[in-house]
């Protein structure tokens, strides 16, 4: 009975190629400090782009596990050679383009430079962060024209965490920090140097949110199901309610470990 069932699984993968077998699981991840989209939590990784991609796969019966698999440089790598199938949020650049293949966009994420408060420089274009110091994260891409602009024209040093960046901001070894403005606006709460802080008057640039499946991955034939789904529930509205509840539920846990003030009113 038990052969004749896996043969019969077998037949309806052949027959439906749309539809996956019920016991296939799908490992997805994404980078540790990127709230609202993406951050490591316990063993972890949560918010709105693991519960995109649990919602995208619901209808074609994946179950969806979403890992902590190291920081951002590693855990692309462990995407590259196909042991994570997903990354739930991802910038576009050419050289990713030969490892994943990607959803269509879901969200925008403004990038700017922070720097430290009363230390603001006059800032219009990218030629304006030539000499000075900058710093950012380990593997992070700020889509293609930005890269290559930072890697031919600019001195940027790499952290392995968003608090080393800051950390070298505020001791005057960097003189901007360069990040997503809403996941780097998190990140400085949760440190509680939101006052030490402050943002160029104008952002580095303007990028989109993807879907990586990378090209080692048995899910990626299931692309165009994907992109159908996945525009669906940005034109109803579920991908902004999904960004909304994970930005509440991150301030929330941000609130609670610094003890919140107003418990015992």
């Amino acid at each position: 009975m038990k052969r004749y069932l896996i043969f019969a699984a077998a037949v309806m993968c052949l027959m439906f190629p749309g539809i996956a077998p019920a016991s296939e699981t799908l490992v997805a991840s994404g980078h540790p400090e990127y709230a609202p989209i993406m951050w490591k939590d316990g063993n972890n990784i949560v918010g709105a782009g693991p519960e995109l991609v649990k919602l995208l796969f619901k209808d074609l019966k994946v179950t969806v596990k979403t890992p902590y698999s190291g920081n951002w440089s590693k855990v692309q790598q462990e995407a590259k050679e196909g042991r994570v199938d997903v990354l739930v949020g991802l910038y576009m650049t050419q050289d990713r383009k030969a490892f994943f293949e990607y959803s269509n966009p879901y969200a925008k994420d403004p990038v700017v430079a922070f720097v430290a408060r009363g230390k603001r420089f006059p800032y219009a274009k990218w030629d304006d962060l030539i000499g000075k110091k900058g710093v950012t994260t380990v593997g992070d891409s700020f889509g293609q024209a930005f890269d290559k602009f930072l890697s031919q024209k600019l001195t940027v040093t790499r952290s392995a965490t968003v608090e080393e960046s800051f950390s070298k901001l505020l001791k005057g070894r960097a003189d901007y920090f360069i990040y997503a403005m809403y996941s780097g606006l998190f990140e400085a709460d949760k440190l509680g140097i939101t006052n030490e802080v402050e943002l160029l008057s104008k952002e580095i640039c303007v990028e989109n949110w993807y879907i990586g499946f990378s090209r080692k991955s048995p899910y990626v034939k299931y692309l165009p199901q994907i992109n159908k789904k996945l525009d669906e529930l940005i034109n109803n509205g579920t991908v902004d309610r999904l960004i909304e509840k994970f930005g509440s539920q991150y301030r929330r846990s941000i609130t609670k470990k610094k003890g919140n003030p107003a418990k015992g009113r």
